[in-house]
């Protein structure tokens, strides 16, 4: 018998971590060469009822209501794209042009006075560190000026390698409105077709995995909706009690810029403080980081909660995921690795699949009453 258990642990181990290794190729390797067609898939998905409404509201033809809205997104996707790209292209120009003048003007005026009061300092001290406080003062500036201009070689460097993606970006774009335009207008008959190449009993489970993940989008986007909330309300609060201009403005753009997972708040708040600390600005400076310290801190604690809250996971479960994720497939494993882990959780809740084994309580059993 054990010998036989250790046989099945084996066997299914094996299964296991072949089923996994599939999944991490496909996910890690296929889908990216096959990315722009994925995204428009997405995007048809999306935008189905709203296809489907007009279609049956306004007697149009189906493929040409996929026509009108897939348009209509892509236009106002493409407006918006302009305008924050000129926005960030102005903010990027007084950025670069600015650095200098505020090492000039600004760093190095403050640090001269750093360097003058530390060799007062040693002079008081010891006279014969004069010297090699004014060494070592010298070689500071000096490191200082080489990690500007390693900074704008490097900011270079960057921009022209980004320019040598723009090709492959734009050819990866353009599939994805071509592919997004075919599939949103035969949504149905594509559908059906991958169907059709599986049995029936997985069809019934690809079909329940689609509910799920639709289900599960919502979830995500309402759990997100409610963390973008907490933290502008927090940066609101901040930035009045600092006194700056237009707080509820900047606390909601800021909250938005929040979304994303690898700048998020920081991609703002740090680049500010250090810019206000340059500038003299000590208190607000040191306002802003206590308050960037507590948005960060909060969202750390709140964002498993409330995500697990919603998708049906634990907390710890769900932070888990994000950092494997994360791990294994960068950004998109963030958002993608919890999604796919409570489809499958939703799944197994529904009997369509075995992930574990659910503990149950032991029945208890009511000893008899002599004489009953």
């Amino acid at each position: 018998m054990d010998l036989k258990r250790k046989q099945k642990f084996l066997v299914e181990a094996v299964y296991i971590t072949v089923i996994l290794a599939l999944i991490y190729v496909t996910f890690k390797f296929f889908i990216p060469l096959i990315f722009p067609f994925v995204l428009g898939f997405i995007i048809a998905f999306a935008f189905k009822p709203l296809i489907r409404k007009m279609t049956t509201k306004l007697k149009l033809p189906n493929k040409l209501s996929a026509l009108i809205v897939i348009g209509l997104f892509y236009l106002i996707l493409l407006t918006i794209t302009i305008l924050l790209g000129i926005e960030v292209f102005l903010y990027l120009k007084d950025f670069f042009i600015e650095i200098p003048q505020l090492y000039n003007n600004v760093l190095v005026p403050w640090l001269s006075n750093v360097l003058v009061s530390l060799e007062k300092l040693a002079s008081q001290i010891d006279p014969n560190l004069v010297d090699q406080v004014r060494l070592y003062s010298q070689q500071i500036l000096e490191s200082l000026g080489n990690l500007i201009t390693s900074f704008s070689v490097g900011s270079v460097g960057f921009i022209t390698g980004f320019a040598t993606k723009v090709p492959m970006f734009l050819v990866g774009f353009l599939l994805t409105v071509i592919s997004s335009f075919f599939i949103a207008m035969d949504y149905q008959l594509i559908v059906n077709f991958l169907l059709d190449q599986v049995s029936p009993s997985k069809r019934s489970l690809l079909i329940e995995a689609q509910l799920f993940l639709v289900s599960t989008l919502h979830k995500y986007a309402k759990s997100y909706l409610m963390i973008m909330s907490i933290t502008f309300v927090e940066l609101t609060i901040g930035f009045s009690i600092l006194g700056i201009e237009s707080a509820i403005v900047v606390a909601f753009l800021i909250s938005i810029f929040d979304i994303l997972p690898i700048a998020g708040t920081g991609g703002v708040m740090i680049p500010w403080m250090v810019f206000t600390f340059l500038e003299g600005n000590s208190s607000l400076g040191f306002g802003l980081l206590i308050i960037y310290l507590v948005v960060t801190v909060i969202r750390n604690i709140i964002e498993p909660k409330i995500i697990g809250d919603q998708v049906g996971l634990h907390p710890l479960l769900t932070l888990f995921a994000m950092y494997i994720g994360v791990q294994l497939f960068g950004v998109a494993g963030l958002f993608g690795f919890p999604i796919s882990l409570a489809i499958l959780n939703g799944l197994h809740r529904n009997h369509k699949i075995v992930l574990y084994r659910q503990h149950q309580e032991p029945e208890v059993i009511q000893p008899e009453v002599a004489g009953e």
